[in-house]
């Protein structure tokens, strides 16, 4: 081997090296969302009602809110909704994330809904900055049948208007739900009718 080969071979060498060693740091460094949590069955739950805070569900169990929201599995804004069925630690958690105290403090998530002739209203309270779809169902029927009638960007203390489809026009009852595109979940509500 002449010596700019071996030259050009060394520094394939460190080269290799270097991009290997770096990958193994880079998989090391935590992601700043929740731990997977441990895959355990839900052994106590709670139902997450309006005025709700993380801190204060886990006063109530005796558990930093960091705790229930690994054995949740969620990941960063960890928005709790009104309705929302959680799972609460029956033992101290290992290791939990660690969350900056805006998180723990921010009340549980929720929506009221309105109804006319022709039009669905939505109105949000303590939801994240997320982007939601507005679903309709025929809550008089026995089939579940979501009919999406809308989308919007979060904004809390805003009234949207959604026309609704010609199929629901003339349901009795209406549900209405909204699904956070971030964390995908669906909270559902029946709404008041006016006219």
């Amino acid at each position: 081997m002449n010596s700019k080969s071996s030259i050009l071979w060394r520094w394939s060498v460190v080269g290799l090296t270097l991009v290997l060693t770096l990958a193994v740091l880079a998989s090391a460094i935590p992601t700043g969302s929740a731990a997977a949590a441990p895959k355990t069955s839900c052994d106590k739950k709670y139902e997450v009602k309006r005025g709700d805070t993380l801190k204060k569900i886990g006063e109530k169990f005796g558990y930093a809110p960091n705790q229930i929201v690994y054995v949740n599995g969620w990941n960063v804004p960890y928005t709790i909704y009104v309705g929302q069925i959680i799972c609460i630690p029956t033992s101290a958690v290992n290791k939990p994330p660690k969350m900056l105290p805006t998180y723990t403090t921010q009340p549980a998530a929720y929506f009221t809904a309105g109804r006319t002739a022709n039009d669905v209203l939505v109105y949000t309270y303590n939801y994240p900055k997320v982007n939601v779809v507005v679903n309709a169902d025929n809550a008089g029927d026995s089939v579940k049948n979501l009919i999406a009638v809308g989308a919007f960007r979060v904004g809390n203390g805003k009234t949207w208007s959604f026309k609704l489809p010609n199929e629901l026009k003339n349901a009795s009852k209406l549900t209405i739900c909204l699904k956070n595109q971030r964390d995908s979940y669906l909270q559902c509500v029946s709404p008041r009718s006016g006219s």
